[in-house]
């Protein structure tokens, strides 16, 4: 909060404001961009998730097998 107050201070002593702008169109961009990185692209658990359900409905793993690689995976 610190490190804003003191732009915000300086933007008004020097009447450009164009500083403010940037970090804040800097960081809004970033986030923006993060988040549709993550929607667009699943996460690597899931991925493997759901090869592992589908290596469990073909037969290839067992129960017990599929329980103990969803625990390795957190899910």
């Amino acid at each position: 909060m610190a490190l804003l107050s003191q732009m915000i201070r300086a933007s008004a002593i020097t009447g450009r404001p164009d500083q403010v702008h940037a970090w804040f169109g800097t960081r809004q961009g970033g986030r923006w961009a993060d988040q549709t990185i993550r929607a667009a692209m699943p996460s690597a658990a899931s991925y493997r998730l759901r090869e592992l359900t589908d290596l469990h409905r073909r037969g290839v793993l067992t129960d017990a097998e599929l329980a103990t690689m969803r625990s390795r995976l957190g899910v």
